[in-house]
Parts: structure tokens; sequence; C-alpha cells
């Protein structure tokens, strides 16, 4: 008796959905109006209406990543920094802060697009992009065009160097693109921190409220579109979705369903089945103890057709028919930032306030740093096969995303420090108090007698070797140490104790 009441209940709650539904369809203008085809065609024509509504009605209500977008990046990271930099900053930095508000708008409305849309081909994501390109080509004229604004110009590299962000929208792995563009936007925001420390402590919640957006950012990015940016697979095309204007996605009411189509014809046969094999599963049996001969009429498959010879077939979803052709696949790339916003640094070699300035510097083998004073720091960046000379006593030196550059310094104050900088080489003439080093592989220090009471800190690092002094001052001579990297962890008393494990033999 109770499984029936059961049954009974659960067919009247069905019913009562269906009746619900029919009531929404009805409301929707679904139903064709009297005089309308009916039979056949009728549900044809309701399918096909509520399948054009169903876009508009979920456009609607703002996608629950836009909405996330809006709330952490926007309300809560952007416009907080909007107004900060409106309390205290000069006339440049506001307008290229207003770019950089721009370009989140744009961003925004790109989220929103993808929330709503199928994935579109390339030709139309660049299309998309094309707005992102203008930004940042407009954050880097501003920038450029005011270098002479020395008290602001630092802070206008900050938001230039940050606004390349909007790359992630193509990339694969956005979270540690952005990790990457952060660490470049703190390369100079810690210059404007140590600028102004004593000055005005806007400054440094300035840089850092920059950074929080950017971590703020990275966090959206890694919730909602963990490998690039996220589309709808059962959305509208783009086009669609422009025509029907973007107050649909700000909640306006969807247009007016379209007319019914006219009486379809009537559709043509159903193409005939295959036939069955003759004999059923006796003649599959039969064909299974042909042993070896089973495969004679199989085709033998070319090279050029191989995906694992061919890393470009992978791509596409199916291989190509024609043959012949004689250019071999190439693998797509995948850069680092997108083409549209790459370009290659001016190099510069300046002083700027206290700090030495050396950047983006290539293939230069003969650069002097004269005249250095004690107060002074150097900062050297994005430098590649370059060997940079300082001569005199400075106050600090830091190394920072180079590759196969060499320093040779005289003498440091407070420390060298060495960040993602593989296959360098530091050489010190006189005395330095600590070396600092991480996240690099492949590395050469040089110490001389002076400096060989030097503390070396390294962290995630690999191929670090320290040359010591053992010859005299007529026949100079270095016995290379290696830094060690096995570690040996143990608990004693409730607690981690560390050592160096020692190789003998």
């Amino acid at each position: 008796m109770s499984t029936g009441l059961h049954s009974l209940a659960t067919i009247i709650k069905r019913l009562e959905a269906a009746t619900s539904r029919i009531e929404d369809l009805a409301a929707g203008g679904v139903f064709p109006a009297a005089g309308a085809p009916t039979g056949a065609g009728a549900p044809e024509t309701a399918a096909q209406s509520s399948q054009s509504a169903a876009p508009l009605s979920g456009a609607t209500e703002t996608p629950r990543s836009v909405v996330a977008f809006d709330e952490a990046v926007i309300d809560g990271k952007l416009k907080p920094f909007i107004e900060l930099t409106k309390s205290f900053a000069g006339a440049n930095v506001i307008e290229i802060v207003g770019l950089l508000e721009k370009q989140y708008k744009d961003m925004r409305g790109l989220l929103a697009l993808s929330a709503a849309c199928r994935k579109p081909d390339s030709k139309e994501i660049e299309a998309l992009m094309s707005p992102f390109s203008a930004d940042v080509e407009a954050i880097s004229r501003l920038k450029e065009a005011n270098r002479k604004d020395r008290d602001w110009y630092t802070h206008l590299t900050v938001i230039a160097e940050g606004a390349i962000i909007v790359g992630w929208v193509i990339q694969p792995k956005p979270g540690p693109a952005i990790n990457e563009i952060k660490d470049t936007v703190m390369f100079y925001g810690n210059r404007v921190m140590k600028e102004f420390k004593d000055k005005d402590p806007k400054h440094a919640e300035w840089v850092k409220a920059y950074a929080a957006l950017l971590d703020e950012m990275r966090k959206y990015v890694m919730e909602y579109h963990t490998t690039g940016l996220a589309w709808n697979p059962k959305g509208v095309i783009v086009s669609e979705y422009k025509a029907s204007g973007p107050s649909s996605v700000a909640g306006a009411p969807p247009p007016p369903p379209p007319p019914p189509p006219p009486v379809p014809m009537a559709p043509p046969p159903p193409p005939a089945a295959a036939a069955p094999a003759a004999g059923g599963t006796a003649a599959v049996f039969a064909e299974l103890n042909r042993g070896a001969d089973i495969t004679k009429g199989l085709r033998k498959v070319d090279k050029s057709e191989m995906t694992h010879k061919n890393p470009s077939l992978r791509a596409g979803s199916t291989v190509p028919s024609t043959l012949g052709s004689d250019k071999p696949g190439k693998k797509p790339l995948r850069p680092s930032k997108p083409q549209s916003l790459m370009g290659k640094k001016p190099a510069k070699l300046a002083l700027e306030g206290k700090n030495w300035s050396v950047e983006y510097q290539e293939d230069e083998k003969s650069l002097i740093i004269e005249d250095c004073e004690l107060h002074q720091a150097v900062n050297i960046f994005g430098c590649k096969n370059s060997v940079i000379q300082i001569k005199g006593k400075v106050n600090a030196v830091t190394l920072v995303n180079c590759t196969k550059t060499s320093i040779v310094v005289e003498s440091v104050v407070s420390s060298i420090s060495v960040t993602k900088s593989p296959s360098f080489e530091l050489q010190v003439t006189g005395t330095a108090p600590m070396i600092q080093i991480d996240s690099t592989d492949s590395g050469q220090i040089y110490l001389s007698k002076a400096s060989l009471g030097v503390e070396v800190t390294t962290a995630k690092c690999s191929s670090i070797n320290v040359s010591l002094p053992i010859g005299t001052d007529d026949q100079p001579d270095y016995q290379e140490q290696a830094v060690p990297e096995m570690l040996r962890t143990v608990v004693k008393d409730g607690k981690l104790v560390t050592s160096v494990v020692e190789h003998v033999g």
C-alpha cells in the first residue's frame, strides 16, 4: 500500500512540474497563435522557439564569474586603489590609472561575453583582444611621454609593467604568468617605497594596494579560469551576443519571440540502415579466426598522418585527408606574453635619484659604472650576455631576471642579491658582508681574500659554486667548491634538525 502511495505522489509531482513548464512556455509566446500550423510541425516550432529563447532568458542574470570579478577585483581592490591615487598622486599618475580602469572595464566585458558564448575561432579571439592591445599601447605611450617627470616616472613604470596582465586570457597557465608580472611590478614598486620611505607613507601604501590588486586578480583567475579564459560550451555565438547588445547582460528584458516559421516540408525518408552482416555472430567469429590475414585489408599509415610524429595534428580533431604536402607540421608556439603585447624594451643605464638602473642590456661586454657613492644602490634587470663592472663602494647590488650576466663589484655595504638569474657570474674584489641567491640555477661566485667572511644564503637554487682564493698576489689561483644542495632533516626532541648530506668516497 505504501509503495502505491509513493508512486501516486511521484506522479502528482511530475504532473505539477509539467503543468508549470507548459504555463511558462505559454507565457513566453512559445506556442503558435491561432491559425498557426499544428500537427507534426507544432512540436518543432515549440522546440525551436524554446531554444532561441533560452540564451536570452539566461542572459538576464549576470554570470557568477562576472559577479565575483565585480565584487573581488573591481569593487574590492580597483576602486580603493583609484581613490587612493586621486588623493595624493600627480596628474600623470592619475591619468595612467584612468587608462588602467578602462582596461579592467574592457576585461569585465570580455568575461561577460565568454560566460555567454561558445569559444570562437582564433581570428575572432584576436579581434576580441584588440581593445586590450590598444589599452596597453596607450599606457605605454603615456609612460614614455613623461620620462622627464622624475617625481612620478617610477610610479608610471609600475602601472605600465602591470598593464600586460590582460594577456592571461590567452595563456594556458595564467596563474604563474600573473605571478611573473607581479614580480616585475614589485621590482619598480620597491624603488618607490625606498625613495619615499621617510617622505610620505602614502607612496608605500599605493604600491601595496596595486600589488593587492594583482594578487586578487590571480586568485580570481585560479578559481574561475584555471587553464585560460573559460567559455560557455552551451552558449550562443559571439555575433549573436553582440547583436543582442550588452544591455541583455545587465538584466534588460529579452526581445519578443520571432514569429512562427512556415509549415515545414515533409522530411526526407531516413537513409536505409546498413544491412547486418550475413551470419550474425557466427560471421564475426569467422573473421576473428582468420588470424594474421584479418589485417590484410588495412591501409598503411603514412608518417605524415601519425600524430606522435606530427604535433600539429594533435591540435585538430581529424587528420587531413590530402597528402603530398611538403611543409612539415609545426608545433604551435606558446609565448609567455601575447605577441601583440610584446616588444623589445629599450636599454637603459642611468642614475635615478640614489639608484643606478641597468636594464635590458644585451651582448654588452664593457659596461662600467663609475663614481659610485656609499649611499647609492645598483639595480640590474632583464640583461642578457652582458658584463657589468661597478667601481667604488655602493650600498647594495640587485640582479633580477638576467641571463648569463657577469658582475664585477669592488665593495658592498649591505648585500648582493641575485634572483631568477640563471648562469650568472659574480666577482667581489673588495668586501661584501652577504650574498643572497634565490630561484637561480647555475652560478659562479669568485671571492677575494678580503671577502672570505661573507655569508652566502641560497633558496631554491642549484649548481652554485664558490671559488676561494688560494694563491698569492703574484700568482693568484682559485679553488672551486660547490654549495650543498642535498639536506637531511630529522626530528630530535620534538624539533626538526637539518644538516648537510656529505658524500664520502
